[in-house]
């Protein structure tokens, strides 16, 4: 595969296509036809390989007769295709109906064309396109696989953008493989209101809602039964907060959920997760600490302590301690700790990571609501029994869920004109859309009554989904870092 751009400076000489077409039709279709006879310098000809005899026709077209194709026309609702005879003295011009039959051949082109050219002149609908590189020239420029004396032929595929305007003037590139509904958006200017995005929309003041609006432009990562044009009744905003949940299969990170806080599955309490030393020394201030390492860490020096994979420790106290670090002395923050097996007193600096598990006394059974509460994230849980409501609950199963932060999905809840009883919730985060505001503060029966949506489910996300939550209760705090020379201060 050879990737040659519009902007190629080569020529190449185009191979005539083997297959003739067999209706005017099938070759207007296909073939790119000059709008006038100055269009291009080279009009597409064919030559016709049986006799053609039409009632439009002054005379019988006869076999082997080579036409160029000059333009389209339309006459009394019918539309012809305007053909010449080539090397015809004085030159006879004919109409073609669209279903006359015949046998139309590309004829051979001699000239060189640019790649630009062909993609814009050139191209068969429907057909593939063989090219020949102009004599003299190499290939190799565009790849180093292509031999030196390489003398076939490329057939083009081209790829195809479609460059799009936004309202406010935001400009787009849609891929040809993307498969899109496109709505006669003509006339929308006319209506009074003013174009928002979603996010702007749910930060409007309540006494706004309800309020009636137009989808004028939507970009979504997943289905999403919306469409643009589509009309649409804004009734209010809604919060909903969920866990955000990583599956930890042999100490290996898999699966990511968002798992509504409504979830009805039964879980194993298996105790907080600390990945800095510093986040024991704030998990102290709830009581006493006691944890097991998940890593090895090995001590930059001394007095500083180092510790393996699997050893366990009950945190005592913070405190501050001299250490020699790049043969300069700092003060640096430590936490206190002793061995479970040995009972050694421990050093550790409140830079050190460890990945550390809480070990737990006594550990419950309860629901995924009660047991993480804010403060006790992150955390480990196992489920041990599953949602009753759920025909099949993706967490039972699982090894571990380290459950990570709670997240609060915003939403806007709607209803579609055309289908009343239909209410959906659009999470804002998740979908970028662009609407134009037709009417606000609507008078609905029944407006402020509750409106009934479908339950949360588990929704499983991709890795980099899981990172673009910004939503979360629970602010990451940086850890602190190993002290650097003063030198570099």
């Amino acid at each position: 595969m050879v990737n040659v751009p519009l902007g190629y400076e080569g020529q190449f000489q185009l191979i005539a296509d083997p297959v003739p077409f067999k209706t005017v039709a099938d070759l207007v279709h296909s073939v790119r036809v000059p709008q006038g006879p100055a269009t291009h310098r080279s009009p597409p000809c064919f030559k016709n390989l049986v006799p053609i005899s039409t009632a439009e026709l002054p005379m019988v077209l006869k076999k082997r007769q080579t036409l160029s194709l000059i333009g389209l026309e339309d006459r009394q609702g019918e539309r012809l295709l305007r053909c010449e005879l080539v090397r015809k003295e004085p030159p006879l011009q004919l109409l073609l109906p669209m279903d006359c039959w015949g046998q139309f051949q590309e004829c051979q082109d001699d000239q060189l064309y640019t790649i630009n050219t062909i993609v814009s002149w050139k191209l068969l609908t429907g057909r593939k396109r063989r090219v020949r590189a102009a004599a003299g020239h190499s290939l190799r420029t565009l790849s180093p696989h292509i031999p030196e004396h390489f003398s076939g032929h490329l057939v083009l595929h081209p790829s195809f953008l479609v460059m799009a305007l936004l309202p406010g003037e935001h400009e787009i590139t849609i891929p040809s493989h993307l498969d899109i509904r496109i709505t006669d958006a003509t006339g929308l200017e006319q209506n009074p209101g003013k174009f928002m995005k979603m996010r702007q929309i749910y930060s409007m003041e309540k006494t706004r809602f309800p309020l009636r609006i137009r989808i004028m432009s939507m970009v979504t990562a997943q289905p999403f039964p919306l469409q643009c044009g589509q009309l649409l009744t804004v009734l209010r905003t809604r919060e909903v907060r969920k866990f955000l949940a990583t599956e930890l299969s042999r100490g290996k990170m898999g699966r990511r959920f968002l798992i509504p806080t409504t979830y009805w599955g039964s879980v194993l309490w298996g105790g907080r997760y600390f990945r800095m030393v510093s986040d024991i020394t704030s998990a102290m201030q709830q009581g006493q600490v006691r944890f097991r390492a998940q890593r090895d860490y090995t001590s930059p020096t001394e007095p500083f302590t180092s510790f393996e994979a699997s050893e366990c420790f009950t945190a005592l106290q913070k405190s501050v301690v001299t250490a020699e670090i790049q043969g300069e002395e700092h003060r640096v923050e430590v936490l206190k700790c002793q061995n479970m097996a040995t009972n050694a007193l421990a050093v550790f600096p409140l830079f050190a990571q460890g990945d550390f598990l809480e070990l737990v006394v006594d550990p419950r059974v309860g629901k995924l609501q009660e047991l993480c509460q804010i403060t006790r994230l992150p955390c480990h849980i196992r489920v041990v029994s599953p949602d009753p409501t759920m025909a099949r609950d993706p967490l039972f199963g699982t090894e571990e869920l380290r459950v990570e932060n709670v997240i609060i999905e915003q939403s806007l809840i709607a209803k579609d004109e055309t289908l009343p009883e239909r209410t959906l919730e659009i999470p804002v985060e998740k979908i970028s859309m662009e609407v134009l505001v037709l009417k606000e503060r609507l008078q609905i029966r029944d407006a402020g009554k509750e409106t009934s949506v479908a339950p949360q489910g588990i929704e499983e996300i991709t890795e980099t989904e899981a990172l673009t939550y910004s939503n979360c209760l629970i602010a990451p705090r940086p850890p602190p870092r190993p002290p650097k020379p003063r030198s570099l201060s």
